[in-house]
C-alpha cells in the first residue's frame, strides 16, 4: 500500500504507520489497533487520513522536479556539469535533461572554442531551453498517489465552475 506500513511499536503492539514527504516536509503518523478497535479499522483510519493529506497538499510538478538543486550539483544550475574529457583538456559545459522515456538530452559546450564563461552561459541557456519541453504535470509513480492527485484537480475544476 502506498505509504502505509504495518509495524510493531512495542512488543505485542501493533499499529499502521503513515509516512510520506511532500516538498521536503516529512508527514507521519501511526493509528494503533488497541486504541482503534482492531487492526482493520485501524487501517481505515490510516487510509482516511493518508488521502486526506494526500488531497490537500500540492504535488511537485515534473518542470519543478528538473529546476530541484542536487546536493551533488558543484555549478549551482540544475542540471549544468563541467566535465574533463580526454578529448577536451580544457574541458565543457553540458547540460542534460532526463527525459520521461528514460533517455537523456544532452547538449555540450566546450572551454576551448566559448571559453569558461562562455560555455558556463551557453549551457545555462541550452538547460533553460530544454526545460520549456518538460510537461508540467504533477510528478508521481504510484498510481495512488496519482489516483489523489486528480481527485484534487477534479474537484478544484468544479469549484471554479460553481463560482462562476
Amino acid at each position: 500500500m502506498y505509504a502505509i506500513s504495518r509495524i510493531q511499536a512495542k512488543p505485542g503492539i501493533w499499529c499502521w504507520s503513515v509516512s510520506f514527504r511532500r516538498r521536503g516536509k516529512a508527514y507521519y503518523r501511526q493509528f494503533y489497533d488497541v486504541g482503534r478497535g482492531g487492526p482493520r479499522k485501524a487501517l481505515a483510519a490510516a487510509r482516511a487520513w493518508r488521502d486526506r493529506q494526500l488531497k490537500q497538499l500540492r504535488t511537485l510538478s515534473r518542470r519543478e522536479f528538473c529546476e530541484i538543486v542536487r546536493s551533488s550539483n558543484r555549478s549551482g544550475v540544475p542540471g549544468v556539469y563541467f566535465l574533463s574529457p580526454r578529448e577536451q583538456p580544457d574541458g565543457v559545459w553540458q547540460a542534460q535533461l532526463r527525459l520521461p522515456d528514460g533517455h537523456k538530452a544532452t547538449k555540450t559546450f566546450g572551454v576551448h572554442r566559448y571559453g569558461f564563461h562562455g560555455a558556463f552561459g551557453r549551457a545555462v541557456a541550452a538547460r533553460r531551453k530544454m526545460l520549456k519541453g518538460v510537461e508540467n504535470r504533477p510528478y508521481l509513480y504510484h498510481s495512488t498517489a496519482k489516483r489523489l492527485a486528480q481527485k484534487k484537480k477534479a474537484s478544484a475544476r468544479v469549484r471554479t465552475r460553481l463560482r462562476r
